[in-house]
C-alpha cells in the first residue's frame, strides 16, 4: 500500500510540474515582443489553462489507476500460481492414493492368481533344465539354505527307514518313552 501511495503522490507532483512546464513553455503570463508585461488574460486563456490542468490531472489519475491495476494483477497472478501448485500437488497425491488402492483391490488378486496358476508349471520346467537346476541348487547350498535338508537326508541314510518327525516323537516311542 505504501508503494501505491508514493505512486499517487508522485503522479500529483508530476502533474503540477507538468502544468508549470507547459505554462512556461507556451509563455503564458510572459510578455512577448510589443506586448505589455501585464496583459489582461482573456477567457480563452483561462479555458486553455484549465483544460490543460484537467488533462494533466486525468493523466496522473489514469497512471495511478494503471499502476494499481498492475500491482493487483501481479498479486492475483502470484496467488493463482500458488493455488495451481497446491491443487496440482493435491491431485498428484490423490491420484497416487487411488492408483495404490486400485492396485491393491483389483490388480494384486488377479496377478497373484495368475502367478499361482503359472508358477508351478514354470518352476518345474526350469528345474528340469539340468544346467539351471544345478546352478540354483549350488547357489542355495552356498548360502546355507540346504544345510537342514542335507542333515535330514544324511540321518535317513544312516538310520534307514522313514524319518522321524520331531513333532510326532510319541508315535514311534515305546511304552517307556524310548524310541524304537
Amino acid at each position: 500500500m505504501g508503494k501505491l501511495s508514493v505512486a499517487i503522490l508522485g503522479a500529483i507532483v508530476g502533474g503540477f510540474s507538468a502544468v508549470g512546464a507547459i505554462v512556461f513553455w507556451f509563455g503564458w503570463g510572459g510578455a512577448v515582443q510589443g506586448q505589455s508585461a501585464h496583459v489582461d488574460p482573456t477567457r480563452a486563456d483561462y479555458i486553455d489553462l484549465l483544460l490543460t490542468v484537467a488533462t494533466i490531472f486525468l493523466g496522473a489519475i489514469g497512471l495511478a489507476v494503471t499502476v494499481g491495476a498492475l500491482v493487483i494483477g501481479l498479486v492475483a497472478l502470484k496467488t493463482l500460481r500458488e493455488i495451481k501448485d497446491e491443487a496440482a500437488s493435491e491431485a498428484k497425491s490423490a491420484a497416487a492414493g487411488k492408483i495404490t488402492e486400485t492396485m491393491a483391490t483389483e490388480l494384486e488378486p488377479n496377478v497373484s492368481a495368475k502367478v499361482q496358476e503359472a508358477l508351478p508349471k514354470a518352476l518345474q520346467t526350469v528345474l528340469l533344465n539340468d544346467e539351471l537346476g544345478h546352478k540354483i541348487l549350488s547357489e542355495m547350498a552356498e548360502r546355507g539354505e540346504l544345510d537342514e535338508v542335507l542333515e535330514r537326508v544324511a540321518m535317513r541314510m544312516q538310520a534307514g527307514g522313514p524319518e522321524s518327525d520331531p513333532d510326532n516323537v510319541d508315535e514311534y516311542a515305546d511304552s517307556d518313552g524310548e524310541q524304537a
